[in-house]
């Protein structure tokens, strides 16, 4: 059954689509290496030609029902199918690094009770290398289940008698060029090759990756004893992710199946790298997710915190306004783990419709995101729900200015854990930064590493209530020193506590308290400053 030709004339058509010079598949494999190609990403709302090939490669493969044009729901759920079954992130975009999988050797699994054509080429197949027997029928009945099972058996899988994406890769590969009845890991032969010179890190390698690179990697796993097929190639997919796997396993890393620059220095600079026969290395101490966030429904403020020294998430690194649910459709209160399902742009069909960027999922029914757009345009914002930032105005969902929206997007991953709360506990300093930042997204929390009380004082600025940056930060770090500063966290944002705290300092030095940082205060700021600085300096020697 010769299965190239579809796929070469779909691979023409996509390189038209995207200006790339169409090459058929027996140019490729004449020519040697593979050609590079890429692929606009795509998501729900886009239509076109782009999109109309996706689905109908999708609809060859089994996992869409028919072309639209639009990428839909049911596009969005059938890239996502595609993303879990080749162990992708599942986001329903499909993404240069998805297409790659899409329009290469793309498969849907089967299992007994499916129907079609898929299961009909399966049959077939299976008929092709004498496992079955049976009528091509379509159905997958215990007959077929229990050829697959065979197959898997001679091929060194686990018979499941199940077709996953892993045993049809295979029953669809060259079988000539594979061992019936392999051993599933192979002993290396001896000596392992030590490299005298660093071999240096280029690039993340991942599924779908291509390049001499990737061959090189398979060459190392092959001699280790990982990559136990004969061939290498320089293609990335299951066999090499499967390989990767296992190496880190064995060596103690994190198992991710990519090759990061922790995994290539232990493949190939490590002296004590673990073949695949040798006892496990120890894996390493679990990092902690990076940050913990808090809901404040009250002062409606977000907060992101990271760790300190002892792995105690109390250290402020944003502060952000929001909008949360309303009292008929609250932000319902309690402790929320995420779990790092994340989309470019969503839509609320349930809700009349209306799109928004930068979705983090909280839990079923509700998850961060941005303000709302019309239509998928990120230049026609709905500015209504901008100014309604900082008032509960939401259906559950927490709505952020768009700038935060992403910052959350790319840097809050799965594991991190969610406080909502609505109670007094309130910090009214923080809260007058949420809003300020509403207008001014750009200024965030300034971290503590900035301040050195051991350092000169900055020049003098006349600082009021409303003022931000590093002189705001230096005296609040200052009176946080001198002992006034209480209660809150500095931020480089001046505030309601942080004029309390600049009055009481004013009161204790003889001053008018006006909570404003003039000349006069500046002066006795500095002078307390220095006398600390010195009493410091004697209490050491």
């Amino acid at each position: 059954m010769n299965r190239k030709h579809p796929i070469a004339a779909l691979l023409c058509i996509l390189m038209l689509l995207f200006n790339l010079t169409a090459v058929t598949l027996a140019e490729e494999e004449e020519m040697g290496d593979p050609i590079p190609m890429t692929f606009e990403t795509l998501q729900s709302g886009d239509t076109g030609d782009m999109v109309k090939a996706l689905q109908d490669r999708l609809a060859e493969l089994g996992y869409l029902a028919a072309a639209s044009g639009t990428y839909d729901e049911a596009t969005a759920e059938a890239v996502t199918a595609v993303q879990t079954n080749y162990g992708l992130p599942e986001t329903g975009i499909a993404d240069d690094e998805t297409q790659e999988v899409i329009f290469g050797e793309c498969y849907l699994p089967l299992k007994e009770g499916d129907t079609g054509a898929q299961v009909s080429a399966l049959q077939q197949r299976l008929k092709d290398n004498f496992l079955y027997s049976g009528e091509v029928n379509g159905s997958f009945d215990q007959t077929t289940k229990q050829a697959v099972s065979i197959f898997q058996q001679m091929y060194s899988m686990e018979p499941t008698g199940e077709a996953d994406v892993q045993t049809l890769g295979v029953l669809y590969s060259d079988l000539s060029e594979r061992e019936i009845f392999a051993k599933p890991t192979a002993t290396p032969k001896p000596p392992i090759t030590v490299y005298t010179e660093t071999v240096k890190y280029g690039r993340k390698l991942a599924y779908g990756s291509k390049g001499d690179d990737v061959q090189k990697v398979q060459e190392r796993l092959m001699e280790l004893g990982y990559f136990t097929y004969r061939k290498t190639t320089t293609g990335f997919y299951k066999n090499t992710q499967a390989a990767v796997k296992a190496f880190q396993k064995n060596n103690g890393l994190d198992v991710t199946g990519i090759v990061n620059e922790q995994t290539w220095n232990v493949l190939f600079n490590d002296p004590g790298v673990a073949t695949v026969n040798d006892a496990p290395r120890p894996s390493p101490e679990p990092t902690p997710v990076p940050y913990a966030m808090d809901v404040d429904v009250k002062s409606q403020v977000v907060k992101v915190y990271t760790y300190d020294e002892h792995k105690e998430y109390n250290v402020l690194v944003r502060v952000m306004i929001c909008s949360t649910g309303t009292s008929k459709y609250p932000s319902k209160p309690g402790t929320y783990v995420l779990s790092g399902r994340k989309a470019r742009w969503c839509t609320f069909p349930k809700w009349g419709g209306g799109t928004a960027q930068y979705w983090t999922k909280i839990d079923d029914n509700i998850a961060f995101h941005s303000i709302m757009y019309i239509n998928y345009n990120p230049d026609n914002p709905n500015m209504s729900t901008f100014n309604h930032l900082g008032s509960r105005a939401s259906h559950g969902c927490i709505r952020l200015h768009t700038t935060d929206a992403k910052w959350v997007y790319e840097n809050i991953t799965a594991g991190t854990v969610l406080t909502i709360h609505n109670d007094n506990n309130t910090d009214k300093e923080l809260a007058a930064f949420a809003k300020y930042r509403k207008s001014n997204a750009g200024n965030t929390v300034i971290p503590a590493s900035a301040y050195d009380f051991e350092a000169e004082a900055p020049a003098y600025q006349r600082l009021r209530s409303g003022s931000y940056g590093m002189t705001v930060f230096w005296m609040q770090k200052t009176l946080e020193q001198l002992g006034y500063f209480k209660d809150t966290t500095a931020t480089g944002y001046f505030g309601p506590m942080t004029a309390s705290a600049l009055k009481r300092f004013q009161k204790a030095s003889g001053l008018s308290q006006d909570g404003v940082l003039g000349q006069k205060t500046y002066d006795k700021l500095v002078a307390a400053q220095k006398e600390k600085q010195a009493k410091a300096a004697t209490a050491g020697t």
